[in-house]
């Protein structure tokens, strides 16, 4: 029985292997020169790994070509730091030459497995989960941002799949991985600081597990979020040798923003960047700055909601029955917070630079993924509607195939 159990999940690993090495396979064939080994230009993180094994925080001179900081006449990384500790072995073997494409392609892999994981804990079925973490990896515009190696990619990438984990750890069997969880998800914003907001996610799930009073909760949770605030005192003691603030990574004092009377955030900007994140229809044009409608670039956002529409209705309705574990509140906080994190976005002066679909909002996949993850597990005779979403899968798969191999064409 063992055995057979091993050759099914075996199985269900191979199908998405061989998936992922069709679909990657044919974007290298078709990008030009880009390859796992082509050089990476816009490769800060690396920079900065040499720089500090070489004893200094700030790079020593100016790339003209990368986003860096200016600070009291010393060039400085303006990236949250997390992927520059990631690039510390590698830098101590290849310098600033890192294999930042490989280092890509193994972060989307894992980001497949784990989105796989997420699904089968609580799907509860093998198949359903290889559809859907397929549908989130190679239907969604993650497929855009995840093997290229360059400094904006790579960061999301990390957090795309730091992200996931973090999920994953906070709901499995074994109580210990709460502190992991935090951990990752601390990880995760020190690549992408605005992925704070699943805070909340993470500490209703391990709250969830431990299944005790809130009081003894919080003095466990202290105890689990050690690993996690160890992280962040590096991040912030980072921030305040550089700049002097333990909550600058750099950012303010690019030139662009230092030059821009409203500073990198501002709240006019709002308006005019959520019109393009829900209802820019550029699909072909090319190059693309501030990207199109999120919802097209990743159609799962549109079963999401969906599924979202059916469970409410029949959850008014009670024309059927609800699974009792099913926790609304839950459900519907995390649309709230993936809708905060996209007005957060729009708060930036550029959604992002040059791009296919909507860079900025990838962040938000993980948590609309595990937001269908439960509308389904909670819907009677689900089996019936989970395959319909083929077509919106394939339409994200060849839309993003196709906006992917033309950027990297660009490129490379």
């Amino acid at each position: 029985m063992k055995y057979i159990k091993k050759l099914i999940k075996g199985s269900s690993l191979c199908q998405l292997l061989s998936v992922a090495v069709v679909v990657y396979g044919l974007i290298y064939i078709f990008s030009g020169s880009f390859s796992l080994m082509a050089s990476n230009a816009y490769n800060s993180y690396s920079r900065q790994a040499v720089s500090w094994l070489s004893g200094r925080l700030d790079l020593g001179a100016d790339v003209p070509w990368l986003e860096l900081a200016i600070f009291e006449g010393k060039y400085y990384v303006s990236f949250p730091p997390f992927p520059s500790i990631v690039m510390l072995p590698f830098a101590i073997f290849t310098g600033i030459n890192t294999p930042d494409h490989a280092i890509a392609l193994g972060i989307a892999l894992l980001s497949l497995i784990y989105a796989y994981k997420l699904g089968e804990k609580l799907l509860l079925n093998k198949q359903q989960a290889v559809f859907f973490s397929l549908f989130l990896i190679f239907g969604t515009n993650y497929l855009h941002i995840s093997l290229w190696g360059a400094v904006w990619y790579i960061s999301q990438n990390m957090a795309f799949l730091l992200t996931l984990m973090a999920f994953y750890y906070a709901m499995t069997e074994n109580k210990n991985h709460s502190f992991l969880s935090l951990f990752l998800l601390c990880a995760a914003m020190g690549c992408r600081p605005f992925n704070a907001i699943y805070i909340p996610v993470v500490l209703y799930l391990l709250y969830k597990r431990e299944s005790t009073t809130i009081a003894l909760f919080i003095r466990r949770l202290l105890l689990f979020a050690v690993p996690a605030f160890l992280l962040g005192l590096f991040f912030m003691w980072l921030n305040f040798a550089r700049f002097g603030n333990i909550f600058e990574f750099g950012h303010n004092y690019l030139p662009e923003f230092v030059n821009d009377p409203h500073g990198q955030f501002y709240a006019g900007r709002i308006l005019n960047n959520l019109h393009r994140i829900f209802f820019g229809f550029n699909l072909t044009g090319f190059p693309l700055f501030h990207g199109f409608a999120f919802w097209l670039a990743s159609p799962i956002v549109i079963s999401y909601l969906a599924y979202l529409i059916i469970f409410i209705v029949r959850r008014v309705t009670r024309k059927t029955e609800i699974q009792q574990n099913t926790d609304i509140c839950f459900i519907l906080g995390l649309l709230v917070l993936t809708l905060a994190h996209i007005v957060l976005f729009s708060l930036h002066r550029t959604l992002g630079g040059h791009q296919f679909g909507s860079r900025y909002t990838v962040d938000t996949l993980p948590a609309f993924y595990l937001g269908i993850l439960f509308i389904i597990r909670s819907l009677p005779e689900n089996n019936r509607s989970v395959y319909l979403n083929t077509a919106p899968m394939l339409f994200g798969l060849l839309l993003n195939f196709y906006g992917t191999v033309e950027f990297l064409s660009f490129y490379f």
